[in-house]
């Protein structure tokens, strides 16, 4: 008999995205204990918790004053992603709605006296992004690029005469530019448009910065830029990929984040000579947001494995100990919890497709399986953790979680492996993934479902109508069905860097039509689980509605769960609560019944 319940593991609860206060006492962060993330305040010498919010819809992000007890956050309705920000000052306890427009923000930073944010908005015709500096106190804004595109701010440089923006031309090439405060004047660092760049960390004379790049480089590596000499130098090439960097506000420590092979490690380096700090505390498995003290001699993150559900931590610089400060709930023993093994297979053309496979507890001969496929595409599954994934293995089933061509973590060449007309390239490495599972005696070769979101579940339609003999079963969460109704129907600031990654409506329809599941739906046979939110901005409904309406025009079994408060997948508790276990029923029925 089953001890725990689907519900048990869906009210596991996560904290994270940790903000230290101007004064190095408290840390803002997000926690969703009420079934959303709301807001709180801890002190870090005490652990004293307060709540701050209590909203029906989750924040997105939390960031401190540099100067004062004000925080300011960002939240949109209802999964829309037309983010708002909001001010609340810790004496007051009143909350401002700084920005009133209809329209998506992307945040950029505080200038360092407290006076001024940094933004991107869409407003000015829905699908361009303007970047803009806010006074909080006055109101009074300043447009200082609208050069179109998809363009965001990096913050200001400590002497508040720069700002640093980016504009995106895919989610992995960019360009970056130093926009002076003073008299608008616009210049570019770099015209390589082919170039990956990470939000910059300034020294505090604001002589330069040190940012993340791929410049010449299949791996992300650390790049120094001189400010008065207009040049850039290498200081860090890593063997594997740089996610993060940090420095003090007095410049002497860095704080980097590396992802070697999906674990995510935090190394501390003194600026000076670039020395290592005596970090072996740090845990393996995934580190989120860094934040340092004004004073620099505290660094939080939060933390996160396969085990491990996610808290805020803090590290002292002076004695190398590594406090945990949240401690989130979990009603389950976590003695029940798995970890992966990681292991590589070969695909059709010899390529190795790194990959992550869970085996339950009491591994058994011929088990029920779910291959887990991650969005993005250029994203990458990371060991950290799942209640779903975990709930999955403790009802017996076998869970693996493929980075097939076209993620992330593996370098720029293997990012670029499954644009457009090599999409089939990446739907041919489930095939192998299939080949490979069935010389695993644990797996049922006949019980394997197809589960994924985003594009993850473009990946589940394509595997069920190109392979439809492999898999026996297909949940899609916001996935896309039809590449040209995607395109045309996705927010239009999406457009350009989605076209990128799949294809151009003006160029390239023939491919865009031809790996398109909806073309080939008479091939399925496997039932369909399908679960959608009405808000989506990225994927629109009607990718699942026109998905489940050829799927049962065929006869076949097709199930649609649409959330009429979501968006871009399920971030509240309740809708959770309805929809997984429906998943859980769905699977048992057709993997186990």
């Amino acid at each position: 008999m089953n001890k725990y319940t689907i519900k048990d593991f869906l009210e596991i609860k996560f904290s994270g995205a940790p903000s230290f206060s101007h004064d190095n006492k408290n840390i803002a962060y997000l926690n969703n204990d009420n079934g959303t993330l709301q807001l709180y305040l801890i002190n870090k010498d005490n652990g004293e918790i307060k709540q701050l919010t209590n909203y029906n819809c989750s924040l997105e992000f939390a960031s401190f004053s540099p100067v004062e007890n004000k925080i300011l956050f960002g939240m949109s309705k209802d999964g829309n992603e037309r983010t708002q920000f909001y001010t609340l000052d810790l004496q007051t306890n009143i909350i401002n709605n700084i920005t009133q427009v209809d329209a998506k923000h992307n945040f950029g930073g505080w200038s360092m006296d407290g006076k001024l944010i940094s933004y991107s908005t869409n407003e000015r015709n829905g699908t361009d992004f303007d970047v803009y500096v806010h006074n909080i106190y006055t109101g009074e804004r300043k447009c200082l690029f609208d050069k179109g595109g998809w363009c965001e701010s990096f913050g200001f440089s400590p002497n508040n005469k720069i700002l640093v923006v980016g504009r995106f031309n895919s989610n992995i090439d960019g360009e970056l530019f130093l926009v002076s405060l003073n008299n608008n004047q616009i210049q570019q660092i770099n015209p390589d448009k082919q170039v990956l760049y990470m939000r910059p960390s300034w020294l505090p004379d604001s002589s330069g910065f040190y940012f993340v790049n791929d410049f010449n480089s299949d791996i992300p590596k650390l790049t120094y830029f001189n400010i008065n000499k207009f040049e850039m130098n290498d200081v860090l090439i890593p063997k594997s990929n740089l996610a993060g960097v940090s420095l003090t506000n007095d410049g002497k420590d860095l704080a980097l984040i590396l992802n070697e092979e999906g674990y995510y490690r935090l190394y501390v380096y003194k600026v000076s000579d670039f020395s290592l700090l005596n970090t072996s505390n740090f845990p393996h498995g995934f580190i989120g947001k860094i934040s340092w003290s004004n004073d620099g001699k505290y660094l939080t993150f939060s933390y996160q494995n396969s085990k491990k559900n996610p808290d805020v931590y803090v590290w002292e610089k002076e004695t190398g100990d590594i406090k945990q400060l949240t401690n989130s709930n979990c009603s389950i023993n976590k003695e029940i919890f798995v970890e992966p093994e990681f292991f590589k297979y070969k695909s059709f053309d010899e390529l190795e497709i790194p990959s992550f496979i869970y085996y339950p507890k009491n591994k058994n001969i011929n088990s029920p399986t779910v291959v887990y496929i991650h969005g993005g595409p250029e994203e990458q599954f990371i060991p950290s953790f799942d209640p779903l994934i975990q709930f999955l293995l403790y009802r017996g089933y076998v869970v693996v979680c493929p980075n097939i061509r076209g993620s992330n973590g593996y370098g720029r060449k293997y990012l670029a492996l499954d644009d457009r007309e090599k999409r089939f390239d990446s739907i041919r490495d489930l095939e192998y993934l299939y080949y490979n599972l069935k010389n695993n005696e644990n797996i049922d070769i006949n019980r394997i479902a197809l589960y994924g979101g985003s594009y993850g579940g473009y990946m589940v339609l394509a595997g069920l109508v190109f392979q439809p003999e492999f898999w026996a079963a297909g949940i899609d969460i916001v996935g896309i069905v039809n590449l040209v109704t995607f395109l045309k129907n996705t927010s239009p600031y999406r457009r350009k860097l989605r076209e990128s990654e799949y294809g151009y409506l003006d160029k390239n329809m023939d491919d865009l039509i031809r790996l398109s599941p909806i073309n080939y739906i008479n091939n399925l046979k496997a039932p369909l689980l399908v679960i959608h939110g009405a808000n989506d901005p990225r994927v629109p409904l009607s990718e699942a509605e026109q998905v489940v309406e050829k799927v049962k025009e065929i006869g076949k079994e097709a199930i649609l769960l649409v959330y009429s408060d979501e968006g871009h997948g399920l971030s509240k508790l309740k809708n959770r609560l309805d929809a997984f276990p429906k998943v859980a029923d769905f699977l048992d029925k057709h993997l186990k019944n």
